[in-house]
């Protein structure tokens, strides 16, 4: 009995069948041939080389330092790329939502421009009052030819000065930003006539599908 139990434990591991596969690698040497082997040797990490399936199919490449450095460089390029194009996509759609069409686009260029404008009216009625009033310390200066005027009519003059010179400040401030306002708004119109093209297109399709 004992002597059929020990036959039956050594019989075992030949009829089980094995659950991992011997290792197939095929690595570089430094001369250039190509060597099979069973092991992860150092001329593979360093020369490259592949392991292979049972089957003689390609399970992995093992790559050269100098493969994986530009294997490296090219996947964060691509995934550079791609970041790139999700930006691009989520402008234009924060675009498109905030200029679904051309009558919005022009309605908010106004709306925009308004209140630079509306700043220059009022800075140039009260230039024009200022005009007059410099008018009628001209007319008060007449009753001192000698230029000899007194205190406060030297102070008139300067205050007259400094409020003109505030106020045309303001007006080429404010002209100044009107022109940036258009600029930007120059710039969007070419991104922007693709989009509502092709949504106009995409309109298109979509109403005239069963």
């Amino acid at each position: 009995m004992r002597l059929r139990s020990a036959l039956w434990l050594l019989l075992v591991p030949v009829v089980l069948p094995t659950s991992a596969w011997a290792e197939i690698f095929v690595c570089r040497t430094p001369s250039g041939v190509m060597v099979t082997t069973d092991h992860l040797s150092t001329d593979c990490l360093r020369y490259g080389g592949k392991e292979l399936n049972p089957d003689g199919s390609v399970r992995r490449l093992i790559l050269t330092p100098q493969q994986q450095v530009e294997q490296d460089a090219q996947t964060r390029q691509q995934r550079e790329v791609q970041e790139q194009q999700r930006r691009k996509q989520r402008e234009q759609r924060a675009l498109l939502t905030r200029f679904p069409d051309r009558a919005t686009f022009d309605q908010s260029q106004r709306s925009d421009l308004q209140t630079p404008q509306s700043l220059i009216v009022s800075a140039r009625q009260r230039l024009q009052r200022l005009a007059d009033a410099l008018k009628n310390l001209k007319q008060e200066a007449l009753f001192y030819p000698d230029g000899n005027y007194p205190l406060e009519l030297r102070n008139k003059f300067e205050e007259n000065k400094l409020l003109t010179q505030q106020e045309q400040g303001l007006v080429a401030g404010q002209e100044q930003e009107m022109a940036r306002i258009r600029a930007q708004y120059a710039l969007l119109l070419p991104q922007l006539k693709p989009l509502w093209s092709r949504q106009a297109t995409d309109r298109t399709e979509s109403s005239s599908t069963p």
